[in-house]
């Protein structure tokens, strides 16, 4: 109890010394005592298990690779066209044509390491991914050739390619059985030829030390992947590899390689059988050791007279400002609101608690500014929310659409030749990328007039004969800068309500005039017209909003028309939006109201 009352008597600055000093000893202690006897020992095992832990993840990435690829063939050989092929006694070029379009259209949305495609029948009959491979005696010289029909994938080991379009690439294969849908009876296979692309990409990214490497080895000895690609697809034998002894399981080993001793791991795919072998010079590890060793007693001897010379100096840098800033803190209790901390630059934390206390201090003496400030604020927020909204009305009519699945949509019509298909494909992923994009609030005219040339491009497909579109635009509007996505929904309401139900029958027309320093666009068409009674309807939705968006309450969740007309007052003013004029048994005008600007 007297020590711990003694101790209590001590100044923040000594009670920091003998802690700092304390554990600072402590630690140098423990650590010259227990690092160098485990550190040796814990290192080499650290390797070994690092070394297993990379050929097993290796491993796992080429199996999974394999399955994958197994995969993504199961759509391919399930193909009706290439089922009745295999199983049909007769066929024709056109059904040969067929296939070969089949397994194009696969490459072309899979893997692009595949270089050979193959189709075998269980008579041996092959049809490859392009016509030029259909003879036979191309084929003799490869590994899968001849090999008769299994329920079990097969993936044969690295070999060169000797047909057409691979020549002299080296490659591996796949051979994956084909099943009768119907009888689930073995009709065939599917030999795939890889290039190792794949395989070279993750082992360059997997190193062991400085000069380490992997490497593939299959069960009869061959090289399936090497970084030194001379050597991929002949026998370890023959190369300088040939002294290495590979150990059976996860076992390691140093063995004598180039005249140096290596450390040598390997892992077997429990999918093909073959080895990833690790190869790494044990001259680095034993560098790494020595090195550790001699850096430890460096560090030991430095922190113990850091410890000893510095920590009384740092201590008192750490109590000074405390009992300074303690000083002013009396005084501000007394109500003296005028006391400054001296500015000191930096960013450590002492020093921003003294900017803090500054801080605060002519906060507490400035609250009447204060009040002013957050009245302001309140009216900034209040510009936020209706920049929220005019984003969040955009939203709506700017729906998140696939256009990447029009982009594939768009080049099937293309290998179809189905123009009419591509063309309708790409103008509709042209519009849905427009609207997707929010990067500015208003774009040119000229842009917004693009986007609906291709809009009404569709609605010409869809009505070929009757339905016509006409521009009378002036150029000199074209680069008017205008909300996006104004046009295409008053378009399309005139399309739906005007054109459709007239089976295509009529014309819209779009025109612009400027009317003083405002820009007038008009969307006309020749439909029935709008009764009475909606027009007065909608007439007064569009002044509701009006008034709602200048008194901050607009709650408006509706899409086409009234949408156009809530952007275009929050963008531009009450004065400003859409007015719908009607004329029963001719048409509909659509105003549109902007101001002109250029910029």
């Amino acid at each position: 109890m007297i020590k711990y009352a003694s101790l209590r008597k001590l100044s923040i600055k000594m009670k920091m010394v003998l802690a700092f000093l304390s554990v600072s000893m402590l630690s140098v202690l423990l650590l010259g005592l227990f690092s160098n006897y485990y550190y040796s020992r814990a290192a080499e095992k650290e390797f070994f298990t690092i070394s297993n832990e990379a050929t097993a993840r290796l491993n796992y990435h080429l199996d999974y690779y394999y399955q994958q690829l197994q995969q993504s063939t199961h759509s391919l050989i399930q193909n009706d066209i290439i089922q009745e092929w295999l199983t049909s006694q007769s066929y024709t070029n056109v059904d040969i044509q067929n296939i070969e379009k089949e397994m194009r259209r696969y490459l072309a949305l899979n893997y692009s390491e595949i270089q050979g495609l193959f189709l075998i029948s269980k008579s041996n009959q092959i049809v490859s991914m392009a016509q030029y491979f259909g003879k036979l005696d191309r084929f003799v010289d490869e590994p899968w050739y001849g090999v008769p029909a299994s329920s079990k994938v097969l993936i044969l080991p690295t070999h060169t390619a000797k047909y057409e379009g691979a020549y002299g690439r080296p490659v591996m294969s796949m051979l994956m059985p084909i099943y009768n849908k119907e009888t689930i009876e073995l009709i065939g296979t599917l030999a795939v030829d890889i290039s190792l692309q794949e395989i070279d990409r993750s082992f360059k990214v997997s190193k062991l030390g400085g000069s380490g490497f992997f490497f593939i080895v299959s069960d009869n000895g061959s090289i399936v992947y090497h970084p030194n690609e001379e050597w991929n697809g002949i026998p370890m034998s023959q190369t300088e590899l040939a002294s290495l002894r590979i150990p059976e399981n996860t076992e390691t080993s140093i063995q004598q390689f180039r005249g140096e001793s290596y450390l040598l791991g390997s892992s077997r795919s429990p999918v093909t059988g073959w080895r990833i072998v690790s190869l790494v010079p044990f001259a680095e590890v034993a560098v790494g050791l020595s090195s550790a060793r001699f850096s430890t007693l460096w560090v030991l001897g430095i922190i113990t007279l850091l410890v000893i010379l510095v920590v009384p100096l740092l201590s008192n840098r750490f109590v000074n400002p405390i009992l300074t800033l303690r000083g002013l803190m009396r005084q501000v209790s007394k109500g003296n609101l005028s006391v400054q901390t001296e500015s000191v630059p930096g960013q450590d934390e002492l020093q921003q608690l003294f900017h803090s206390f500054n801080v605060m201090v002519k906060r507490l003496d400035e609250l009447i500014v204060t009040n002013s400030r957050l009245q302001m604020k309140e009216m900034q927020a209040l510009l936020k929310q209706k920049e929220t909204l005019i984003k969040a009305l955009q939203n709506q009519i700017n729906p998140h659409l696939l256009y990447n699945t029009l982009g594939i949509i768009t080049s099937m019509a293309y290998l179809e030749k189905v123009p009419i298909i591509e063309r309708m494909a790409r103008n509709l992923s042209d519009v849905y990328r427009y609207t997707a994009k929010f990067t500015d609030m208003e774009v040119k005219l000229e842009d917004e007039l693009g986007q609906l040339r291709k809009y009404l491009d569709i609605i010409h497909v869809r009505f070929p004969k009757h339905f016509q579109s006409r521009f009378f635009i002036n150029d000199k509007f074209i680069s008017c800068r205008v909300v996006k996505l104004i046009l295409q929904p008053i378009v399309e309401n005139a399309v739906k309500y005007a054109i459709e139900p007239r089976g295509g029958e009529g014309v819209v027309i779009i025109s612009a005039y400027d009317e003083g320093s405002d820009l007038i666009i008009e969307v006309a068409d020749n439909g029935p017209g709008i009764e009475e009674t909606e027009l007065l309807r909608i007439t007064q939705q569009l002044e509701g909003i009006s008034t709602a968006l200048e008194q901050n309450e607009a709650q408006q969740d509706s899409l086409g028309i009234a949408n156009v007309h809530a952007r275009l007052v929050l963008q531009y003013g009450i004065d400003y939006g859409v007015k719908l004029t009607s004329f029963p048994g001719r048409g509909t005008v659509v105003s549109i109201r902007i101001p002109i600007h250029l910029e």
